[in-house]
């Protein structure tokens, strides 16, 4: 009974007061497509796709803005990148695609809070560029290449400015997957075949993901963001501003899920609600 009553309550108080933060000038974290060799049909696949994957317990942090062309959206980027084949881009890197392959990504479907939409934004661009509402699933897709896809050409990309962006608060699980959009392969198709598809998560602000029940209490495990410590506090009155105790922090966050204990709480029916600030 309590466990339940918790959860919901939890849901209702995940209010952070740092969602609206100034961008960065450079975003954190670009995730790198390859593939294991340059013969025709190879599969490409995420380079480092296993540090960002789901299963990994990474997240990334979508923060609210106030202003511009994101304004009331919450929004961060990850970079997608291709590994460089030539000299010409820095390269040669390890695992690069064929020359002459042309690398897309496609945002395969969405899962997140009810009515909430997850978009890709181009650099520049004042609306959504590929944009799905949870629940949906698409095949729309965008460069990662940044040249031509002509015969012989480097598909090297490394392209900063653009963006993710959300609606609503919440957790959000998004399905990417690279593939070849040249015409350089045998009878006109593609040079090498699609990726896997791998599943990243976000969030719009800080949230609560889970709560568990332990011999010593309860754990709360949340979404931390990099740059920030986290506390975690209680109360037994939601209409008392003034009963939030601290219980257990601070925690560095390091853009991966994160949990911190109630090691009192067995037999009380607590509250609770997460408190981030600078270091």
């Amino acid at each position: 009974m309590h466990s339940s009553l918790l959860k919901i309550i939890l849901r209702a108080i995940i209010t952070v007061p740092f969602w609206t933060q100034p961008l960065q000038a450079q975003d954190h974290g670009h995730l790198r497509i390859g593939a294991t060799n340059t013969a025709e049909g190879t599969p490409l696949h995420f380079y480092n796709g296993p540090d960002f994957a789901a299963a990994s317990g990474y997240i990334k942090t979508l923060v609210l803005t106030n202003g511009g062309p994101y304004s009331n959206y919450f929004n961060q980027n990850i970079t997608f990148t291709v590994q460089a084949a030539t000299a010409a881009y820095g390269g040669p890197e390890a695992d690069a695609p064929a020359l002459g392959s042309h690398i897309r990504a496609a945002i395969l479907s969405v899962k997140g809070p009810i009515g909430g939409t997850f978009a890709f934004w181009e650099t520049g661009a004042t609306d959504p560029t590929v944009s799905l509402v949870s629940g949906e699933t698409g095949t729309n897709s965008y460069d990662v290449t940044q040249t031509d896809g002509s015969p012989g050409v480097d598909p090297f990309g490394h392209i900063h400015g653009r963006r993710f962006t959300a609606t609503k608060p919440g957790i959000y699980t998004v399905a990417f997957q690279a593939f070849d959009a040249s015409t350089n392969g045998l009878n006109g198709g593609p040079i090498h075949a699609p990726s896997e598809i791998i599943e990243v998560s976000f969030q719009a602000g800080i949230n609560i993901a889970s709560l568990s029940k332990g011999s010593n209490g309860y754990s709360v495990m949340f979404g931390s963001m990099a740059g920030q410590n986290f506390w975690l506090e209680s109360s037994i009155n939601l209409n008392d501003p003034l009963g939030w105790i601290p219980i257990a922090g601070p925690v560095s966050g390091n853009d991966y899920f994160l949990s911190l204990p109630d090691t009192n709480s067995i037999g009380q029916l607590r509250l609770y609600r997460l408190k981030a600030a600078d270091p």
